[in-house]
């Protein structure tokens, strides 16, 4: 059996473009995060919850990396912190669709 080595990601010098792409994906995921928590103070359902749950872990993706990149977190622990989260993430996303599609119809609203 072989054993595991390391696998080898960002190098702990960042790259400008690197740096780029991720103040991007660290913006991008924040402001989908706050858009999702808006929606949740108006509706306030369970299904609404899991979304910002689910984007709540894509937004601590790009924090995970970001440690990565500049040293404090080692590749293997940046690896597994990515696929926990990319779990959890799609857990979350099942959910709301799970309790999106099993609560009944609402009823309509009353026009004022």
């Amino acid at each position: 059996m072989t054993p595991l080595r390391p696998v080898a990601h960002a190098a702990p010098s960042p790259d400008p473009g690197l740096l780029g792409v991720h103040l991007l994906a660290g913006v991008g995921s924040g402001l989908l995060l706050a858009l999702a928590v808006a929606a949740l103070g108006q509706r306030g359902s369970r299904s609404y919850l899991l979304v910002v749950l689910a984007l709540a872990a894509l937004l601590a993706r790009t924090l995970v990396s970001a440690l990565a990149m500049f040293g404090p977190l080692d590749a293997g622990m940046h690896h597994f912190a990515e696929h926990a989260l990319d779990a959890m993430l799609a857990t979350f996303l099942l959910g709301a669709i799970y309790y999106a599609r099993s609560a009944g119809p609402s009823a309509p609203e009353e026009p004022q």
